[in-house]
């Protein structure tokens, strides 16, 4: 298993995730992915204009397949629910490849945080659209198994520098 810290922003950082019923299918794409064996979900925040996710694929499982099913699988479900928006997504993602328990840790510290970082709410546990709210329940999030002394080989394609730098991590550009 490889584990990634993922950023994918909406169009134009626009605040198309602020309205409840497209947060919520959001979060229902995430969970409906995951159930069906895609990936393994760790922790997950949907943010005004971004989305943060810490997941986990099988070695033989593309990074861009899956996140190709999560955002084709929103933007289908978009329209299912009649929403519609010119464009949802920046072509882009970004992702970090985890190396170990710590940078999985404070990573996953930086996505419950993210809410009360941007002063959505007081305490994480307030936050309705994340994997640290009380209102969503997340039965299908794992324990990330890693084991002590193994090096993931860090892989990084790009870069979010607003929230790496808020987050005090430092994420090197590759392309």
């Amino acid at each position: 298993m490889t584990t990634y810290f993922i950023t994918a922003c909406a169009h134009m950082q626009l605040s198309l995730f602020q309205r409840a019923e497209v947060a919520d299918l959001m979060v229902t794409t995430f969970l409906k992915y995951c159930d069906a064996g895609e990936f393994e979900l760790h922790e997950f925040v949907v943010m005004p204009n971004h989305i943060h996710l810490l997941l986990s694929l099988n070695d033989q499982q593309p990074l861009s397949w899956v996140i190709q099913l999560i955002k084709g699988g929103f933007s289908h479900s978009l329209r299912e629910h009649g929403i519609v928006f010119r464009a949802v997504w920046e072509q882009r993602y970004y992702d970090r490849r985890l190396r170990d328990a710590n940078e999985f840790a404070a990573f996953s510290e930086y996505i419950r945080q993210n809410p009360v970082r941007k002063h959505l709410v007081a305490n994480a546990e307030d936050y309705p659209y994340s994997s640290a709210g009380k209102r969503i329940e997340v039965p299908g999030l794992k324990p990330l198994d890693l084991k002590e002394g193994v090096d993931a080989n860090l892989k990084v394609r790009s870069t979010f520098l607003d929230d790496a730098t808020d987050a005090n991590l430092k994420v090197r550009s590759t392309g």
